[in-house]
């Protein structure tokens, strides 16, 4: 099998660093991972499974042609970068006419979450950026495939269990708004990592948006299906209606404008509460040998 070269941008992330073990883990790939020369250090352990490392700053366009040089001979180009608008769109439309001018085949951003395109704008500052992204992608890609992964909400005690504020396990509560009656999706960093890792390398025509997810839940299954894993007891705390939800989001900006952390949550629950951020077309079993992790499979594995 023909050896490919797959370019990798955010591997010192929680994301990036999985997905760079997966794409190791596949003896046809030789990995090339771009990172900011400060950053650089972070990536021993990988410098030292031959993993070819090019210190590189996206932000100065003054090395655009060194970014384009980094790419060539790419068969893909993987985006696990975090950030803002200047990050999500600046810096990876950026790396989207590097590709292009590289003849890279795929470009994979940085768009693993829910269906971002399900939501309107103004919904989800992060979500908005990722489709800001996506409309000047399409207009600047060239031959380039623009792949959008969507997983869902990341099944993990920092983000379903954490960030999210949808459950409190030391008081034993979660918390909803609405009926709860919507399904949702979640996925690991694991297994998006390994699905990225299969659709980097795919020689067949990848759906430009490819939705694939670990559990489909509604709230009221993702309760259950906590308990019965885990053994312990959750209250059920109803917060109010989702249009509350939508009043409880504007006051918190109002109040803290610059503490997203205040507000950003939220508006990923109301996304999936609401049923906007759904997936439509789980594709999971384009990879069948991929057997995703399942909520009550997490929970039991993690010990929550």
């Amino acid at each position: 099998m023909t050896e490919k070269i797959v370019v990798l941008t955010g591997a010192t992330g929680a994301l990036g660093s999985l997905i760079a073990g997966a794409l190791l883990d596949k003896p046809d790939v030789r990995l090339r991972a771009l990172v900011r020369p400060e950053s650089a250090g972070k990536l021993a352990s990988l410098r030292e499974r031959g993993v070819e490392i090019v210190a590189l700053d996206l932000d100065d366009q003054a090395q655009d042609e060194k970014l384009a040089a980094a790419l060539t001979g790419a068969f893909s180009v993987v985006s696990a970068i975090q950030g803002g608008p200047d990050v999500i769109v600046g810096n990876q439309l950026r790396l989207l006419d590097a590709a292009r001018r590289a003849n890279v085949r795929r470009f994979i951003p940085s768009s693993f979450s829910y269906n971002i395109f399900g939501l309107d704008d103004g919904e989800n500052i992060n979500t908005d950026d990722r489709r800001a992204f996506a409309r000047e992608a399409e207009k600047a890609r060239g031959d380039v495939e623009v792949v959008h992964i969507n997983i869902g909400a990341f099944l993990d005690r920092r983000v379903l269990f954490g960030f999210l504020g949808a459950f409190d396990l030391d008081a034993g509560q979660a918390f909803v708004w609405g009926d709860g009656d919507r399904a949702m999706d979640f996925t690991t960093y694991e297994d998006a990592a390994r699905f990225a890792a299969e659709a980097a390398v795919d020689e067949g025509q990848v759906p430009s948006v490819f939705e694939v997810a670990g559990d489909t839940l509604t709230f009221h299954e993702l309760v259950k299906a906590y308990e019965e894993a885990s053994g312990k007891t959750i209250e059920v705390v109803k917060k109010g209606s989702l249009t509350d939800l939508d009043r409880e989001i504007e006051r918190l900006r109002q109040a803290e404008p610059q503490n997203v952390y205040a507000w950003l949550p939220l508006m990923y629950w109301r996304g999936m509460l609401s049923g906007k951020g759904k997936l439509h077309a789980i594709a999971n079993d384009r990879y069948p040998w991929i057997k995703p992790l399942t909520v009550r499979d997490y929970v039991r594995q993690e010990g929550l």
